[in-house]
């Protein structure tokens, strides 16, 4: 059980290690910047820190880069998807930075596209 809390599963290389999370908090603004793959080995680090960041006081927007990612899976999508449920709940605006083509490919096909807040990278404020 400890292998798995910690993200490991037997047989398997980890594919995200935690200094491949870079965080930020300045004022009422967290960042998280991913890099490396986001597959479900790595939702056992990403998830934690991200709900961390949510629950800093006096948040007001939570950015995720993704420019530094070189693969996404559909778990890693879902805990993109699962944060804008929560800011949203938590009354907190939400950017993502997109990923390089590959990745963003990945939100295309699975048709997120358009239903999560992705930025203008040169702007960083949520596309419209």
């Amino acid at each position: 059980m400890l292998r798995r809390a910690r993200g490991d599963t037997p047989g398997v290389r980890p594919s995200f290690d935690p200094s491949h999370v870079d965080t930020t908090v300045e004022g009422a603004e967290a960042r998280a910047a991913l890099s490396g793959d986001f597959d479900m080995n790595a939702t056992f680090t990403v998830e934690p820190v991200l709900e961390r960041l949510l629950d800093k006081p006096g948040l007001e927007r939570l950015t995720v880069d993704l420019s530094g990612l070189s693969f996404i899976d559909s778990t890693g999508l879902g805990v993109l998807v699962r944060m804008q449920t929560e800011t949203r709940q938590r009354g907190l605006d939400y950017a993502l930075v997109p990923g390089p083509p590959d990745v963003q490919r990945v939100f295309d096909t699975a048709g997120l596209t358009g239903s999560l807040p992705f930025t203008d990278p040169g702007h960083e404020q949520p596309a419209a």
